[in-house]
């Protein structure tokens, strides 16, 4: 993992200092059994969840993306998502049912573009509009702090357990040992259970198709990047257009975020 987490405010867990832990080893390994033994990915995460209440998370939740279906252009299906949660069950089933979550969730994209555990407030950083109404109804809905483990595995669809409270929080690095294992745990119990992605092809970008990425990610509009490339508008599309085919992507954000996943361009 190769850092620890440091937060301003002192935890108040069970009258607990940041220094001690909240699970002992063989706590740990306790529940590393019991989720190991999970017969469906809602049993390992029901699990996980039972595991970290020490923590008083007041949300959780886990997801992987998968490839999109075929012909699949509804939103909640760009990219589809396999995702278990608790708490927040009005925010968290909205952004599911629009497809919010993936497009739209900082958390989301950042988490794609790292592979260490991060803060909530790290990605709640130099954000679009968009993105600041999004972090908005996350508040509203009661979560102002958490964290996020990522999980990269490669070259297939990357996942995230996402943790928040009302309250801010101190984790040792006993703490953040323990739930990564964890984590890491559950995510391997859902890989036996759910559909497995297939490998992607690899890719090789021009020059021109990585600067044409780069500045959508940036948030230019077609025009504005063929203004700046001295391109056409109509040759930017096309660009966009074959990416996304041979990216197996569904919409620009997809195809960025993916190609970022990739090593092709950088964030």
């Amino acid at each position: 993992m190769g850092q620890t987490l440091q937060y301003k405010k002192r935890s108040e867990f069970a009258g607990k200092s940041r220094e001690t832990p909240l699970l002992n080893p063989s706590e740990l390994v306790h529940w590393i059994s019991k989720i190991d033994k999970a017969q469906t990915p809602q049993e390992a995460f029901d699990q996980y969840c039972s595991a970290v209440e020490p923590y008083g998370f007041d949300f959780i939740s886990m997801g992987r993306l998968l490839p999109p279906r075929p012909g699949a252009q509804a939103p909640q299906n760009v990219p589809r998502q396999f995702h278990l949660s608790k708490g927040a069950d009005d925010w968290i089933n909205k952004l599911v049912s629009t497809g919010d979550l993936i497009t739209k969730s900082p958390l989301v994209l950042h988490g794609f573009r790292v592979s260490v555990p991060f803060r909530w407030r790290e990605a709640w950083q130099n954000l679009t509009e968009e993105q600041k109404v999004h972090v908005e109804g996350t508040k509203a809905a009661g979560l102002n702090y958490g964290i996020c483990f990522p999980i990269v595995k490669d070259r297939t669809a990357p996942g995230l357990m996402s943790m928040g409270r009302k309250t801010d929080f101190d984790l040792s690095l006993q703490d953040m040992v323990s739930l990564e294992t964890l984590v890491r745990q559950v995510f391997d119990v859902m890989y036996r259970f759910t559909e497995m992605p297939e490998a992607l092809p690899k890719l090789t970008l021009s020059q021109r198709e990585r600067e044409v990425l780069s500045l959508v990610a940036q948030g230019k509009t077609n025009w504005e990047i063929g203004t700046i490339l001295q391109i056409s508008e109509y040759s930017v599309r096309d660009y966009l257009k074959d990416l996304s085919r041979r990216m197996a992507t569904s919409n620009r954000t997809h195809t960025v975020t993916r190609a970022i996943r990739l090593g092709l361009i950088l964030p």
